[in-house]
């Protein structure tokens, strides 16, 4: 049982409802990660703006960053 419910499409603004839509297209489904940050928009904003500029960067490959995002995760005791 999740202690936070994430916000929906139905409840969401409309600078949520764009940033899921944008999601949806690259990977598909909306994380969770995403529906619990848009309780607070510019959180929201700034956590995919972030994934945006980690996702862009060119010097690291993207299986590599996969795997320290997993590890940190791991480190950090988040329940994925």
């Amino acid at each position: 049982m999740d202690r936070v419910n994430g916000i929906g499409k139905a409840q969401a603004g409309w600078i949520a409802k764009f940033v899921y839509r944008t999601i949806e297209k690259s990977i598909g489904l909306v994380p969770k990660a995403k529906t619990l940050a848009a309780h607070h928009t510019p959180t929201l904003l700034a956590s995919s703006w972030m994934d945006a500029m980690v996702a862009s960067a060119r010097t690291v490959p993207m299986a590599l960053k996969e795997l320290a995002q997993l590890k940190v995760a791991m480190l950090a005791g988040c329940p994925f």
